[in-house]
């Protein structure tokens, strides 16, 4: 062994040591270093067995005395021969390819990859086209392409499940919250009109059901229709769990449940009719307004200003806000970046509407 090969210390599974790395930095002969002959060097460059411990091999194709650079390989790290192979040769992506988009690359790759097996006269025309240096510098290429391949699958895999199990996260909290809104009385009835109820009854007049039709099935005169619709909303504006908004999303898009069951309403005139107006259309098709109004709400509440005031300003009815509500109740479920945006939003507003109170009535800015 030569005096170069006595600095070496067994390091399977170690990893790259500071102070190993330090050792060999200063004390090797690097003129006279020869990569080869390290112990652990096999320029058969093997595939490694993933269940064994692997040695660490200072590399250095390039005598570069001035900066003492050394490639470092922790073979635990390269156990695919090829890229080890690859990447200490530091064989480059051929120019005539560089230039081409990443996907015409992979195709061309692949295209190769066929006439490697198929016509080989055909591959190495190619391989000369394009300038490899030989089949495996191609090879280590095209193996290079289809890590990146699998990596961005994997990559889209992981999403998704981080996705799917926010999902399952969020539908488990909103039922521990609905539960939490029952035993805590937040969905008690008011005035004997329940939460579902309400959402039905909202439900019919946005699809344009006569109000006092409606208002007979449910056995109530309406201006006490109009204190449960104006305590509903408010208590739902309080609600920070959002249990309400749920229970009413649910019920809300299955209006033909309790009283409404085997019942037919029929159309009133339009006045009656919960008419998607251009003020409710924007809502919907704004979420961070509807959370402005949400967040305007709760500080107008606070204040004592009535929920059914701050709607009216903003041009809606209490059905309109509970159809609302319902609308992206049923988006949230589905689409968890709106989830995560309430927050930021919420938080945003409250602050804004907190700060200026002789606003928090007032200032309406669609």
């Amino acid at each position: 062994m030569s005096d170069n090969n006595s600095l070496y210390e067994n390091h399977k599974g170690m990893g790259k040591d500071i102070t190993y790395i330090n050792k060999i930095d200063k004390e090797m002969d690097w003129e006279s270093y020869d990569p080869t002959k390290w112990p652990c060097a096999d320029m058969s460059f093997p595939d490694l067995d993933p269940n064994e411990k692997h040695d660490v091999w200072p590399f250095k194709p390039d005598i570069d005395m001035s900066m003492h650079a050394v490639s470092w390989v922790d073979l635990n790290q390269f156990r695919n021969g090829l890229e080890r192979y690859g990447y200490l040769l530091k064989l480059k992506l051929p120019e005539k390819l560089e230039c081409e988009l990443q996907s015409d690359i992979k195709k061309t790759l692949e295209k190769m990859k066929e006439l490697q097996t198929s016509n080989a006269d055909v591959f190495y025309q190619k391989l000369q086209e394009y300038e490899f240096i030989d089949a495996k510098h191609f090879d280590y290429w095209h193996y290079l392409y289809n890590k990146k391949t699998q990596l961005s699958q994997q990559e889209i895999y992981k999403t998704n499940k981080t996705l799917k199990d926010l999902s399952t996260n969020m539908e488990h909290q909103k039922n521990a919250n609905v539960e939490a809104a029952k035993t805590g009385g937040l969905l008690d009835p008011i005035e004997g009109v329940d939460i579902e109820t309400w959402a039905a009854v909202n439900a019919k007049i946005a699809n344009g059901a006569d109000l006092e039709q409606v208002l007979k099935v449910v056995g109530v005169e309406k201006p006490i229709w109009d204190k449960v619709s104006a305590d509903w909303t408010a208590r739902m504006s309080q609600d920070t769990t959002y249990a309400i908004s749920q229970v009413y999303a649910d019920a809300f898009v299955n209006p033909n449940i309790g009283k409404f069951a085997s019942i037919e309403t029929t159309k009133g005139s339009e006045s009656a009719q919960g008419v998607d107006s251009g003020a409710m259309q924007k809502v919907k098709d704004d979420f961070e307004l509807y959370i402005k109004i949400q967040s305007h709400q709760n500080v107008a509440f606070s204040q004592g200003i009535a929920a059914n005031t701050i709607l009216e300003e903003y041009g809606l009815s209490p059905a309109d806000w509970g159809a609302i509500g319902a609308h992206w109740a049923v988006k949230m479920t589905t689409d968890i970046s709106l989830v995560m945006k309430m927050a930021e939003l919420t938080q945003k507003y409250d602050a804004e509407f907190a700060a200026n109170t002789k606003k928090a009535g007032e200032d309406i800015d669609f």
